[in-house]
């Protein structure tokens, strides 16, 4: 996967909120040090002007899960999920699709196309790369493309950054609520509360294919690290953190 990022427009920010993603004050060494995947070349400077960053602090938190409690922050393998519809796809005169093909390749499509104003030489088949993130999430109790929260959607930038783990009962989060995923020196504030899973032990819980993706993570082998987020007002999406 190639990648060009840009001295300016550095901050991946897909709701059209403030700017999460920042790269201020991290020399280009340090990047490519943190990354486990193909180069990623930066233009010059290679380094830019220090300023504030997000803070991306938590508090301990443990929540009931299937079989097991765990306390954030928490750390262990994570299975890749399958999408979900969002407030954005269309599927006429229905809310959902009615099979797990129906009008995916637009909403890959869509996806794609926010993470390219970021990323312009990105390939969606490197993000996009196999069955199951190409399908819409099974009828498992609903309909494709439905998490467990019945006909609640996120938003198109919600979905792509979702994350879940098998809630029990009050132990789900409120849809929405954002936590941060840590892996190999990259963050991302994920979302979650839309949907819950899997239920095998073997997992920590699932994440969509773009958070995996960025973090240069692999399904159920590498250990992504969640936690907790004071500052629920930042966007879905990769951050840099501050202290």
């Amino acid at each position: 996967m190639k990648l060009t990022i840009a001295a300016l427009g550095l901050c991946l920010s897909l709701c059209g909120g403030a700017a999460a993603f920042d790269l201020q004050g991290t020399s280009a060494a340090g990047l490519r040090s943190a990354w486990d995947g193909p180069e990623i070349p930066l233009s010059a400077p290679e380094r830019v002007e220090e300023k504030g960053l997000p803070s991306c602090a938590g508090y301990p938190l443990t929540m009931r899960l299937k079989g097991r409690s765990v306390t954030l922050p928490a750390a262990g393998v994570w299975t890749l999920e399958s999408h979900l519809a969002t407030r954005e796809d269309s599927f006429p005169g229905r809310a959902f699709p009615r099979t797990v093909k129906e009008n995916i390749s637009a909403h890959t499509a869509n996806s794609c196309a926010l993470i390219k104003r970021h990323y312009p030489a990105l390939d969606c088949g490197d993000v996009y790369n196999n069955r199951w993130t190409k399908e819409w999430t099974p009828p498992e109790n609903g309909k494709a493309g439905q998490g467990s929260v019945g006909g609640l959607k996120p938003t198109r930038a919600e979905e792509m950054w979702i994350f879940n783990m098998m809630w029990l009962g009050k132990a789900m989060p409120k849809p929405g609520t954002k936590f941060l995923a840590s892996y190999n020196g990259r963050s991302v504030v994920v979302v979650g509360g839309y949907e819950r899973g899997p239920s095998s032990k073997k997992f920590l819980g699932g994440f969509q294919r773009e958070v995996l993706w960025y973090l240069g993570a692999e399904e159920g082998r590498s250990r992504v690290t969640i936690s907790t987020l004071n500052d629920q007002s930042l966007p879905p999406g990769p951050v840099h953190c501050g202290k």
